[in-house]
């Protein structure tokens, strides 16, 4: 066991070395924003709380955690937030998930900066400040994943 976690450590030791192209990074940001929002716009809402593929077919079946404790997870209602934000319903996307609406448009943001890294060709543009970054995630966390969650526990803004 010890040989595959050493093999493992070198990997990715050997990755982390390696000097990357500067515009890696922000062609994955705007990589993985444009594939949200392709993937949301992809799934439609329908009429019984669940999200549908184009053809018809349902996307995903109930929580296990539901199934299996009757308590959502913290993640219930993401995916329908997701689809909602991708179609600029604000307020449908919140209700489903405070922190999901939220995690949405930080990735469009992403994917914003790194368009305008890739287009000014500056690897640092609009880079915020780490204190930013570091209070936004904490708000993100706390407020608008965690409590809502916990509220969701206590029975208000429950999900169908």
């Amino acid at each position: 066991m010890t040989r595959i976690l050493d093999r493992i450590d070198h990997f990715t030791q050997a990755l982390l070395d390696r000097p990357w192209p500067w515009w890696l990074w922000p062609t994955m940001m705007l990589g993985m924003g444009l594939i949200a929002w392709v993937a949301s716009l992809g799934l439609h809402p329908g009429p019984d709380e669940f999200v549908y593929f184009p053809n018809g077919t349902r996307f995903g079946d109930t929580c296990g955690l539901i199934v299996a404790t009757g308590f959502p997870c913290p993640q219930c209602g993401m995916t329908r937030s997701w689809v909602y934000a991708a179609r600029f319903d604000f307020l449908t996307a919140f209700f489903y998930s405070p922190g999901g609406f939220a995690l949405f448009w930080w990735v469009q943001v992403g994917a914003v900066i790194g368009l305008v890294r890739l287009v000014t060709r500056n690897p640092i543009a609009l880079a915020p400040p780490f204190a930013l970054s570091a209070g936004w995630s904490v708000i993100w966390l706390v407020g608008l994943y965690a409590l809502p969650w916990a509220l969701r526990l206590a029975g208000i803004n429950e999900l169908p």
